[in-house]
């Protein structure tokens, strides 16, 4: 929501004309820019031993260069548009992966984080793998230093190249040589708040911290997570959420047992200066059974936990409190319809269906989405349908997603995209699909290289955060998601 503020149409883009045809790419000695490459010759040979997975192609060329020190014309990066329906599909350009030495391995998965307080001397390369922008210029990101140690906070003033880093020193230091995960809310440009839990261990009964900063990360404050007072405390895959200044949450898995899982969830009406608990292991407000994904509240009373079905319990998960998180009742969606869902989808044991958090779209908190996947029973594929509600959750309709697994985002309630894993025998690994209604019909816009996680901050502009070969990139959009350029992202002392 806050991504929405200070937001103005400066102009119309035509996505035929501003497409991009080169990607830029620099490196220790080398520039590709109008499809020549330009490399020094002193420094091809070392390239050649440090980035092993290159083409056969790419090999030749740059051992020719390494001994010629001519200029090589090479491919165009971004391929001839196959003639595909309308809207036209634009191929994207292949990411290109900055390594320094030696060269880091593709990281296949995520492992804890062994965080450390590693000190940024000079501008160094980033890896963004979180990233939530407020206005064209100015965002928040999650990154790692390839290499390095750690997650940490950055923020950015001019779209994303360049960042700085802006995590309290007070948090690095009081978990060095621990494994810590990292959760945080970016409400506007100058407030944010951030959490740390040890991935392995059991919650501290000094509480925890919550850190937050009014001015853009130049100043931190923190205060105490109470953790006292129930059971079960293995404090995991914590989210925070706020609506303002004031109201905000702490949704926390705590553990699981067979088909139950045990959440902790934290209130605060006062910014995180205090967090009053809500739910907890030992909790029998809300039923233990079933998984749990997350929380959202659109004001101080009305809240929802989403989650899946236990198989003794047919039907979907998704609770709601009207009075803050004291109590909690079951909310009963309509069946979805579409092609090839079992009539029996919400009447038999044999189907396990999980909901995403709902995700509000607008300032008053009236619409918001949700995305279901379901499997088991007859189903051969896993299915995906969207629920809208646009009466703050009286009432959902359902539209049926073309692939299940996919990454799903809205601006507002008619713009969305979803990049989804390609069919075999197309042209490209991936693809984005675009719709106009809200979801009702969808079309191909780009085929791309690479798995992408979406954030738009107007119709045309947006930014992606991708998987590429084990590793993560960046790009941007400013057509809507016809065409992608990457950003090479630099973190600043």
């Amino acid at each position: 929501m806050a991504a929405m503020n200070n937001i103005k149409l400066i102009k119309t883009v035509d996505p035929i004309k501003s497409r991009r045809k080169f990607l830029k790419i620099q490196f220790a000695g080398a520039i590709l820019a109008s499809r020549k490459l330009f490399i020094k010759k002193d420094i091809a040979k070392k390239y050649l031993c440090l980035h092993k997975p290159l083409s056969f192609f790419l090999f030749v060329v740059l051992f020719t260069i390494s001994i010629s020190g001519c200029k090589v014309r090479i491919f165009d990066l971004q391929p001839i548009i196959p003639t595909i329906p309308s809207p036209t599909v634009y191929t994207t350009p292949t990411i290109v992966m900055r390594q320094t030495n030696p060269p880091e391995p593709a990281i296949t998965n995520t492992p804890p984080i062994h965080l450390a307080p590693t000190q940024i001397l000079q501008m160094t390369a980033i890896d963004i793998l979180d990233l939530v922008m407020i206005n064209g210029a100015e965002g928040w990101g999650i990154g790692k230093i390839p290499q390095g140690e750690g997650k940490i906070v950055v923020r950015t003033s001019d779209g994303g190249v360049n960042w700085k880093n802006v995590t309290p020193y007070e948090a690095i230091y009081a978990n060095v040589g621990k494994d810590v995960e990292i959760s945080t809310y970016f409400l506007d440009a100058n407030r944010a708040w951030i959490l740390f839990w040890e991935t392995n261990q059991w919650t501290p009964q000094t509480g925890m911290d919550v850190w937050m900063t009014a001015d853009g990360g130049v100043t931190w404050n923190s205060s105490k997570l109470p953790v006292t007072g129930y059971t079960i405390q293995y404090f995991n895959n914590a989210a925070i959420g706020f609506i303002d200044a004031s109201i905000g949450w702490i949704f926390a898995n705590l553990g699981k047992n067979q088909d139950r899982e045990y959440i902790g969830l934290y209130t605060t009406h006062d910014g995180g200066e205090s967090w009053t608990l809500r739910v907890s292991s030992d909790s029998i407000n809300l039923p233990s059974k079933g998984g749990k994904n997350g929380a959202v509240f659109r004001n101080a009373l009305e809240g929802w936990i989403s989650g899946s079905n236990s198989r003794d319990e047919p039907d979907t998960f998704l609770w709601q409190t009207t009075d803050g998180g004291n109590t909690w009742t079951k909310v009963n969606l309509p069946k979805p319809e579409g092609d090839n869902i079992p009539t029996d989808l919400f009447s038999s044991g044999a189907y396990t269906c999980s909901l995403t958090t709902p995700k509000f779209v607008d300032f008053q908190y009236q619409y918001a989405w949700t995305k279901m996947t379901c499997t088991g029973g007859s189903l051969e594929k896993a299915l995906s349908v969207i629920y809208w509600t646009y009466d703050a959750g009286k009432s959902w309709r359902t539209m049926q997603l073309p692939k299940a697994d996919g990454s799903l985002e809205f601006y507002g309630i008619y713009q969305g995209w979803y990049s989804q894993l390609a069919d075999p025998g197309a042209t490209s690994d991936y693809e984005i699909l675009y719709t106009s209604n809200g979801g009702v019909d969808w079309n191909v816009i780009s085929r791309t290289a690479w798995k992408s996680k979406l954030h738009f901050i107007t119709p045309v502009i947006g930014w992606g955060i991708v998987e590429y070969q084990g590793r993560n990139a960046m790009v941007k959009t400013e057509d809507g998601g016809f065409t992608w350029s990457q950003i090479l992202p630099m973190v600043n002392p």
